[in-house]
């Protein structure tokens, strides 16, 4: 049994896996695989690349984006010695019509069922947990009834380094490649790494690792050459040197380098073998030599495969929900948390955007998912983002790892999202040790201050950035990269930066005064509640929050606007920060629902930009309808689900669930073209001819925060200082739901019963069979507890 069936593909019954009918899907379907230091992403055709580290700076093989051809990959030729005939289990690059095949994506894993006039092939690609080295598992079986001699080229080009080799004629002449007959291994290597870290001038550094391929069977024949392989004007579908009767063995430092190693097997009829092929990068032979060894025997591949599957059921099992929406259950249970780890924590990068940075606000968002999972992970990610602030409180933009380079910012918020985490951590863990703990500044790395001193730093600056009406200013942006130019004078001011800070300053004071420090806790205090009375003031547009005025004094997201009347944050946020009066908060989410609501979520602004504005920025730059320019900005979106849990409006709640639901989306494939099992970072709006369509698939940050909403706030399970709290907010039809979640080391089962038909509102909760009328769980030592909630 499988579920959410369309005519490309289908989850399998137990969730753990996407399942791809066809390699023809709307767009490339990939799969983002890695361990946090080692990844790869490859696509339902085979396309994709590797890296190590950084996907940008230390990047295995060339690939350049093209979603409509994916004909950059890594990539296997099978061939029947016996007919000549040629294909590929992955079906690029030959692109021979395979008589079956089906694609699987699961946890940290690829799958590729192919079948060709009676060879079956399963090939499993996947990442061993802590090794820098990609396994392909071919599983190959005999099923035509005749003694078959197959022969298995694999190809692809070696980038080692920047993946910015556009000027290939340039880059090529410092690669080298070495063939090791000893080790049964090609390797290559660069005599330049492209990134700013020589002491000697610009591109002056040895690159210090060296890539490689090998195979468990002896590899008879090789070339390192493209010309060679691929023939003048010849093509990655039929390569020349296939045809031939031997290969060239090109190696050294004057081609055009690829990785083109040949193995063969001989299969009687129903006879089975299997072969692997391991790809990586390493620092020196020896490493790769111990690695080699170490998964020689298919036992030691198999074991390798379990132990990533276990690992990622582990993570998913600390917390899980079971509700009458199994769209619900597979996307907070495995897919999201999936996504938000692999792809935006580990790998950082996709297939529509490949960064290989860390984003100061992006990554500490995405950092709130492991609060439930392993909260350890988000005290990683605070100490990390810390030690890139400057001294005055400002941080990077983003930054590299390897080089330690980075974009010093305007942008306005980037810096208040360190607090922000820090207190949901604290609400968490109860651990406000993490305020004690040292990190340096990124402009002075001798000087250690704690990690309260880093907030209130931050916190500290955006005071000083504030206008004469007493509103915060806006700079280069303000979450919205796109609003880029409304304050580059430091004059124009922004409403959700008001909100966002309200919300930072009530929660900070609150902790500062739990830690005894009362004069600052009364300070940000008072800060908040002037900051409110300028909101109060000057914010509100008649039915809804305005969103920025530019540096001349002229609003932005104003019903006076042509384009761009309403923005979606200004009104969500004034109800999650509680900045707004209730009425008003009512009358803007209103206002959300008659003009932002629609068939894919909530539009981050109404109408789109039709004319590019230079006051504004480069979001009026984008095609009506696309992107931030009158899209469903999927990160933005998630939030109406929070406001709209607080108003407890338990219908338009789930429906902003609900229509931005990637598996739901997913049912109109033809019209939404994007994986359904992820989160787009988009969804084309209806000034869009291309409607409904998404994309930005994987690098999203909505990922985490579609995970925080749905349990946070439709399911109402959440974690505060004093304990776990239930406030639902379901579909008043739902009778009833479950929530295992650990809580402060302890484990949580919960049963929410529905009995009043309110889909909100706790009546009482038993906890161990005990009645209490407190809807907080409070914070106890047992192992286990039992608790039953009745609505």
């Amino acid at each position: 049994m499988s579920k959410f069936n369309t005519k490309y593909g289908q989850f399998s019954d137990d969730g753990n896996e996407y399942i791809i009918n066809t390699h023809q899907t709307p767009k490339p379907w990939v799969n983002v695989i890695s361990n946090g230091d080692y990844g790869l992403v490859i696509s339902q055709a085979g396309g994709g690349f590797s890296w190590l580290t950084h996907s940008e700076f230390n990047r295995l093989n060339r690939w350049h984006q093209d979603l409509i051809q994916d004909n950059w990959g890594k990539y296997f030729y099978v061939k029947n010695e016996d007919t000549g005939e040629v294909w590929s289990p992955t079906w690029m690059p030959v692109k021979t019509e395979l008589d079956f095949y089906q694609v699987r994506y699961g946890f940290g894993y690829a799958k590729f069922e192919s079948e060709f006039k009676g060879i079956r092939i399963l090939l499993t690609v996947f990442i061993p947990l802590n090794d820098q080295i990609e396994i392909w598992n071919f599983q190959i079986q005999n099923k035509n009834g005749l003694k078959t001699n197959l022969s298995i080229y694999s190809y692809f080009e070696w980038c080692l380094g920047s993946s910015s080799d556009h000027h290939r004629e340039f880059h090529k002449t410092f690669l080298e490649t070495e063939f090791h007959p000893e080790v049964n291994c090609m390797t290559a290597t660069k005599r330049l790494w492209e990134i700013p870290l020589s002491k000697r001038g610009h591109w002056n550094i040895q690159y210090p690792y060296k890539g490689f391929i090998s195979c468990s069977k002896t590899i008879t024949d090789y070339d390192g050459d493209k010309e060679s392989f691929l023939g003048g004007y010849g093509s990655v579908q039929k390569p020349m040197g296939i045809k031939a009767d031997e290969l060239e063995k090109k190696l050294g430092k004057w081609n055009d380098s690829v990785a083109v190693v040949k193995t063969q097997v001989e299969l009687n009829p129903n006879e089975a073998d299997e072969i692997n092929f391991f790809i990586g990068i390493k620092k020196n032979l020896n490493e790769i030599k111990k690695s080699i060894k170490k998964y020689q025997e298919p036992a030691k591949i198999h074991s390798a495969l379990d132990e990533v599957k276990n690992s990622w059921l582990k993570k998913f099992d600390r917390l899980t929900v079971n509700t009458p929406d199994e769209a619900l259950n597979l996307m907070v249970n495995k897919w999201l948390k999936y996504q938000a780890i692999c792809g935006r924590l580990w790998a950082r990068t996709a297939y529509y955007q490949q960064s290989g940075a860390f984003g100061f606000r992006d990554q500490l968002q995405d950092s709130l998912v492991f609060l439930p999972i392993d909260p350890s992970q988000t005290k990683k990610q605070i100490k990390l983002h810390a030690a890139h602030q400057f001294k005055d409180g400002t941080v990077l933009h983003w930054w590299h790892p390897i080089t330690e380079t980075g974009l010093p910012t305007k942008m306005t918020d980037d810096l208040l999202w360190l607090p922000f985490v820090v207190c949901h951590y604290i609400n968490e863990t109860g651990d406000y040790d993490i305020l004690k703990l040292k990190e340096p500044y990124y402009d002075d790395a001798k000087s250690k201050v704690s990690i309260f001193d880093h907030c209130t730093a931050a916190i500290e600056r955006v005071l000083k950035r504030f206008s004469k009406r007493g509103l915060p200013l806006i700079g280069a942006g303000d979450w919205n990269d796109g609003l880029s130019a409304v304050g580059l004078d430091m004059k124009g001011e922004s409403i959700w930066l008001a909100e966002f800070l309200y919300l930072i300053l009530k929660d900070f004071s609150s902790l500062c005064n739990n830690i005894e420090k009362k004069s600052l806790a009364s300070r940000y205090l008072k800060k908040a509640n002037d900051l409110k009375k300028a909101f109060d003031k000057y914010a509100w547009d008649g039915d809804w929050f305005y969103r920025a005025t530019k540096d001349n004094g002229e609003k932005i997201g104003s019903k006076k606007n042509k384009e761009g009347k309403i923005y979606l944050n200004a009104q969500t946020w004034s109800v999650i920060s509680g900045i707004a009066d209730k009425n008003k908060q009512i009358k803007a989410m209103d206002s959300v629902t008659k003009l932002l609501l629609k068939k894919n979520g909530t539009l981050l602004l109404y109408p789109a930009y039709t004319r590019p504005d230079e006051m504004i920025g480069y979001l009026t730059r984008y095609a009506p309808g696309r992107r931030e320019n009158g899209g469903v900005y999927s990160h933005a979106a998630t939030w109406s689900i929070w406001a709209y849990s607080l108003l407890r409006q338990n219908k338009n709640s789930f429906e902003a669930f609900r229509r931005l639901c990637p598996i739901y989306n997913g049912m109109n494939p033809d019209d939404y073209n994007a994986e359904p099992y992820v989160t787009p970072g988009n969804i084309d709006g209806p000034d869009s001819p291309n409607y409904g369509m998404g994309g930005w698939t994987w690098y999203t940050g909505s990922a985490a925060w579609f995970q925080k909403v749905i349990v946070d706030w439709i399911l109402g399970i959440r974690a505060t200082k004093d304990g776990l709290l239930i406030d639902p907010c379901i579909p008043e039809e739902w009778k009833e739901y479950g929530v295992t979640r650990i809580f402060r080391n302890t484990t949580y089962n919960i049963a929410v019963i529905n009995q009043s038909g309110s889909g909100s509102n706790v009546d009482y909760i038993t906890v161990e069979g005990k009645k209490q009328k407190n809807n907080i769980l409070s914070i106890t030592k047992k192992k286990t507890v039992e608790v039953k909630v009745y609505l």
